[in-house]
């Protein structure tokens, strides 16, 4: 329903522009400037949102050059390698993969911030995330692993991404350009990184390590 009303909305628009148009043509002909007058009609319902956007644009590159550069990627705080040796050679064999979504409400507060759970890569480490628009309109994903015996961060991943909604949920989906920002999402990240929580968990496959 509300895709059909944007719909309707943007038709309208285009139809009234269109007769703004004309309107400014007839009456810049008066003083010869037909086409000017046509421009300004143009720029009156239509035009001024390419220029707003363009100035958006600019600004929404800027911010996310500033997070990316400043807060964005893995954070170690307990390398594979050294969690392996905490654990011992024991537990560390029973930790094959057993992905399960949480289905109740499960919190961790970790630098004054609330996580909550969404699954488990295994029986021992569990994953919360802390998902955000800001107020400019950037999403903000924070992940972390934990050890669930001993309350431990294993490790942060930390991303910033500009996108855009389909038209038909939300206005915003006229924006196009968001989805040409350059951001540092999870999705850009090489696949050793999108993929290093594999390296706390002794999949079958991985055997020999």
């Amino acid at each position: 329903m509300l895709g059909l009303m944007i719909l309707l909305f943007l038709v309208v628009w285009i139809v009234i522009t269109c007769g703004a148009m004309r309107l400014g043509y007839l009456l810049g002909a008066q003083i010869n400037y037909p086409k000017l007058g046509a421009v300004v009609g143009f720029m009156l319902l239509m035009g001024g949102w390419f220029v707003y956007w363009g100035v958006e644009f600019v600004r929404v590159q800027a911010q996310v050059n500033e997070l990316c550069k400043k807060d964005s990627g893995i954070t170690v705080f307990i390398t594979p390698e050294e969690w392996r040796k905490q654990i011992g050679e024991e537990e560390w064999s029973t930790l094959n993969e057993d992905f399960k979504n949480f289905h109740h409400k499960l919190d961790f507060s970790f630098n004054g911030k609330i996580y909550h759970g969404v699954h488990q890569l295994n029986k021992r480490v569990f994953v919360y995330e802390a998902d955000d628009e800001r107020d400019d309109k950037i999403l903000e994903g924070d992940v972390i692993y934990v050890d669930k015996n001993s309350k431990q961060v294993l490790f942060r991943e930390h991303w910033f991404e500009v996108g855009v909604p389909a038209i038909a949920n939300s206005l915003t989906g006229l924006k196009v350009w968001k989805n040409t920002i350059d951001d540092c999402s999870w999705k850009e990240w090489e696949s050793n990184d999108r993929f290093f929580s594999n390296n706390y968990t002794n999949n079958l496959i991985k055997k020999g390590n």
